[in-house]
């Protein structure tokens, strides 16, 4: 019986060093390029009523770079491109470019209706002068139908030149896929806080890992409780399994650990950011520094987390916060691009919309951050 037992493992770990092996291998599908300077130049191209738009950006033009064409980037643009395809004809993205500022690329199905996401599409490009290949699977469920179109998001936290020398789709290759779904499996999901007390499963191609592994599960059961001829494989196998997701949920742990580490730990003071947070710890501390002692309660405006304004009351105490209110002759704003202070009134602005009475800025944290005093009671 061991002996049957070490021929089963021995099968099993050559089947795995196979697949490993394979992996190393290219087997490349002829992609189909949907951007470049040569694609849009095409007269193919320019006589197709299916072309890119850049949308929620100043500029909607492309700019002969070298290698590439360049997009001046208010700092969130978007490409779109009207294209019908599901995953059984595409289910990889390529995208080659660079940008002088750190960029976060995202890949949106059917941008302009429902555009839905996850962080599987998601990919932050580092700053460079050179261009980098990136490639996403779109092996998900938002792409299992038809999607009408194709969005390319590329956030920045300022305005960036970002040079895009191809786009591509293709088609993955069973070995590649296979691949892919180990990565999958491996990939860490952004921390969230609502996640603080949950274990969530790894994902594989967009689903819980349980949805592949629990019928092996089962068959390995019923064999331990029914087929005692392989009783000693299936508990092997069970173990190997266990060890493997126990292998899994410490890596994702450290993982974590890791990313506070090089985000909050090791960067200087002005350069921290915590998880979901960003800089906020370091705002409320300047918040505290810059208001004067008789500011008793205070108008907050935040974007981002929706526990702001209770963590700014927690670390500010005895400090008053107003959510979203008018109440308080104090405004603290935390990154509002939407909130502006007109010089010529001397009041602030929510878009269009009149906010405060007439008053002052009394210090900026940054752009879209600062504290406003009111000096008047007129509207």
């Amino acid at each position: 019986m061991k002996f049957k037992t070490y021929i089963f493992l021995g099968f099993f770990l050559g089947i795995s060093l196979l697949f490993f092996l394979l992996s190393s291998l290219t087997f490349d599908s002829d992609p189909e390029i949907i951007f470049s300077p040569e694609v849009l130049t095409s007269q193919d191209y320019l006589n197709s009523a299916n072309q890119w738009t850049i949308s929620n950006n100043t500029d909607g033009s492309l700019y002969a770079e070298a290698g590439g064409l360049l997009l001046k980037s208010d700092g969130d643009p978007y490409l779109v491109y009207p294209i019908q395809f599901n995953y059984k004809k595409f289910d990889q993205l390529t995208i080659t470019f660079y940008a002088d500022k750190l960029v976060k690329l995202t890949i949106i199905p059917n941008v302009s209706t429902t555009g839905f996401g996850t962080f599987e599409l998601v990919k932050e490009i580092k700053a460079s002068d050179q261009f980098k290949e990136t490639k996403i699977s779109l092996h998900l469920p938002f792409f299992k139908d038809y999607i009408n179109d194709l969005g390319v998001r590329l956030s920045s936290e300022q305005s960036a030149n970002i040079v895009i020398q191809e786009i591509s789709l293709k088609k993955m290759n069973p070995v590649e896929l296979l691949v892919h779904g180990a990565k999958d499996y491996f990939r860490v999901a952004p921390y969230s806080g609502f996640t603080a007390n949950l274990f969530p499963t790894p994902r594989v191609f967009g689903r819980s890992a349980m949805v592949y592994a629990l019928p092996l599960i089962l068959i390995l059961i019923f064999i331990i409780l029914y087929k005692k001829r392989f009783r000693k494989i299936a508990f092997l196998l069970l173990l190997v399994i266990w060890v493997l997701t126990d292998i899994r949920m410490s890596y994702e742990s450290l993982a974590h650990n890791a990313a506070d580490y090089k985000s909050f730990v090791q960067p200087s003071e002005n350069e921290r950011s915590l998880r979901t947070y960003d800089d906020f710890y370091q705002f409320s501390d300047w918040v505290q520094q810059n208001l004067v002692n008789n500011d008793i309660n205070v108008n907050f405006y935040s974007s981002g987390s929706s526990h702001f304004p209770r963590l700014l009351q927690y670390l500010a105490y005895p400090l008053v916060i107003e959510p979203e209110s008018q109440r308080a002759e104090t405004y603290i704003i935390y990154n509002r691009s939407d909130i502006t202070y007109n010089q010529a009134d001397s009041r602030l602005y929510i878009g269009q919309e009149l906010l405060s009475q007439a008053g002052e800025v009394v210090v900026n944290y940054n752009k879209n951050s600062f504290i406003f005093k009111e000096t008047s009671n007129e509207f």
